[in-house]
């Protein structure tokens, strides 16, 4: 008996300890005088991610829409630690790209950088080695480099029209199938051959190996759960590592295949594994070698970073064209006057204006990352607001919340390639790549990547939406999935 009331005593101790503590820590921003959602006493505001119910880019949504229109930010938490969310366009534009030296780090990755294959990348590496690395890898994707890249992306233009073409048709001649596979499959055709140098084919079901490692990446309920740890609960990161051994060794091989045929060999493609070598064989400092994983470190990021974003990326756009057939018409016809008859070159696609619109209406409706972060390095008084945010404090931004957000775009929900409304169109169209020095070192190449693919669809094909069929897509996940899959109706046209 006396056991059983110092076990009650001791427990009843334990949770009012523990209430105590987690009132207080959940009380962090009310005492600042910031406005926060309600709470949980365990799992803060993010108990729906954490129960798998809703992922976390749509309670970032929600977390930014609970606050007042015109609030500058919002507080939040994950569990117990405060993390600040902006919602005023100029603060954003502060804390990205002004006051960068402040918030130069990512919370993304590994606390420690200490897997080079997996998180230790320009993805989520810290100053003063981003810096380095970030310079190192930017001739990577000069202008003229790109341009060198374009015959091997139309080559896999030419499967996947190959793939379009054999799917069976209906008595109308359309043949119905789910975008995100056939982007999928294109961005992964692409990325192998400009990031690890090799031609395959994901359209041939005999050559899916690489298309198979990629989606062991990012698909299925596990991998959804590895990556919200990565950018929500990065201090948890050890407990995915058996997640990415597999591909990380598959990614290897294919690497170090490639690396070494093409430096016995002695021949060059226009590819990355042609630089991956120059800085193999280059000065190095010890701030990083390139060298070992450090090497493979950098194709893989490029993979991780584009194969989902681009598939996301293009089949929202198909999406969006399907379900508005005049703006297709719009851009069929920019194609035809500029392109008709003609090579495929760099000056002609920057001359297709309204291609442009079109993909960043998109990815402003669809950005396939809905969020991004940084981490301030020391206290910060956030200008005009007389908040000051403590070192190592998350600051959030919700990319999908901001760029609806009625306050800058009448009709946020709608898809308007030419809008004029708003007076900030250069900030919106950038900002699924991320702002400032720490935006996406692959942007203009993931935008040549669509661009191509959508001339190459667009020229053969009409495209309609009529249906709404499932598909297995699991949507708790930081990438943003359309759970029920995004089935769009394609026509040969004549």
């Amino acid at each position: 008996m006396d056991c059983l009331i110092c076990c009650t005593t001791a427990l009843i101790i334990s949770f009012s300890l523990f209430y105590l503590y987690a009132k207080y820590r959940l009380s962090y921003w009310s005492r600042r005088g910031v406005k926060s959602p309600p709470t949980h006493l365990l799992f803060g505001n993010f108990k729906d991610c954490v129960t798998l119910k809703k992922p976390p880019g749509e309670i970032m949504r929600e977390i930014y829409n609970s606050a007042d229109p015109d609030d500058p930010y919002i507080g939040f938490y994950i569990f117990h630690k405060p993390m600040l969310l902006l919602r005023d366009h100029d603060l954003i534009k502060q804390v990205m790209i002004k006051d960068f030296d402040v918030f130069p780090n990512r919370r993304f990755g590994s606390g420690i950088e200490r897997d080079s294959v997996g998180l230790d990348s320009i993805l989520s590496m810290k100053q003063p080695r981003y810096k380095y690395v970030k310079n190192k890898l930017t001739p990577v994707l000069t202008g003229q480099k790109l341009k060198n890249m374009i015959p091997l992306m139309m080559e896999c233009g030419k499967l996947m029209l190959s793939f379009i073409e054999k799917l069976p048709t209906d008595e109308a001649e359309r043949s119905t199938w789910e975008v995100k596979d056939i982007s999928g499959r294109y961005s992964t055709d692409v990325l192998a051959s400009l990031v690890f140098g090799i031609s395959i084919n994901s359209f041939d079901e005999k050559e899916t190996a690489f298309l198979k490692n990629g989606m062991s990446i990012f698909r299925g309920l596990r991998r959804g759960i590895a990556f919200i740890i990565l950018f929500f609960i990065p201090e948890w990161d050890f407990l995915i590592a058996p997640f990415i051994k597999t591909p990380a060794n598959y990614l290897r091989k294919v690497f170090w295949q490639s690396m070494n045929t093409r430096e016995q060999l002695a021949f060059t493609r226009g590819d990355m594994i042609d630089s991956m070598l120059a800085l193999k064989n280059g000065e190095q400092n010890p701030i990083y070698k390139f060298e070992g994983d450090n090497l493979l470190a950098h194709p893989s990021s490029f993979y991780i970073a584009g194969f989902e974003a681009s598939a996301t990326a293009l089949a929202f756009v198909l999406y969006d064209l399907a379900r508005h057939p005049e703006h297709q018409d719009t851009l069929y016809n920019e194609i035809q006057t500029h392109l008709s008859g003609k090579d495929l070159t760099m000056d002609l696609i920057k001359e297709l204006s309204f291609l442009d619109c079109v993909i960043a209406e998109s990815l402003r409706l669809h950005p396939p990352l809905p969020v991004t972060d940084r981490i301030t390095t020391r206290d910060y008084e956030l200008p005009r607001t007389g908040l000051t945010i403590e070192k190592d404090i998350p600051v959030y931004v919700s990319i999908n919340a901001t760029n609806q957000d009625p306050k800058y775009f009448s009709n946020p929900q709608n898809f308007i390639p030419l809008r004029t409304e708003t007076e900030n169109k250069k900030f919106y169209e950038s900002l699924a790549f991320g702002i400032g020095p720490r935006s996406c070192i692959g942007q203009r190449l993931a935008l040549l990547i669509l661009k191509i693919a959508l001339i190459t669809i667009l020229s053969n094909y009409t495209m309609s939406y009529e249906t709404n069929e499932k598909h297995d897509n699991d949507a708790i996940h930081v990438f943003t999935y359309a759970a029920d899959g995004l089935y769009v109706q394609f026509k040969k046209r004549n």
